[in-house]
């Protein structure tokens, strides 16, 4: 990842313009491949995750070797973007890699 950070920085000329952007545009040019984008929010969404169908699907991706990520965008009072982590530590307005997911019960986090 860092040779392919450093490619983009000399395609926009500097690193400065690396911030921001939109994670499914950056997959795509990675891979050659198409992205789809799920918001979290959005009833049709809200309901593949009620009924489990959703980290299915996900996991599933994983298995096969697609790129997978997420973001949480987030804004202040004030309107703009925000950099202050959530009580979990998760960064707003930042993008996150999936690497794999794991099934655990409540009992495996004690």
């Amino acid at each position: 990842m860092p040779l392919i950070e450093k490619a983009y920085a000399k395609l926009h000329k500097k690193y400065e313009c690396l911030n921001g952007g939109k994670m499914g545009e950056g997959m795509v040019d990675l891979s050659g491949g198409v992205s789809e984008k799920y918001n979290l929010k959005a009833p049709e969404t809200r309901e593949l995750l009620e009924n489990g169908v959703f980290w299915k699907m996900i996991k599933n991706y994983l298995k096969q070797g697609f790129l997978v990520g997420c973001a949480n965008a987030a804004k202040g009072d004030d309107g703009k973007k925000t950099d202050d982590p959530g009580p979990n530590g998760i960064s707003p307005n930042h993008a996150y890699g999936l690497l794999r997911m794991e099934d655990v019960q409540a009992s495996d986090l004690l």
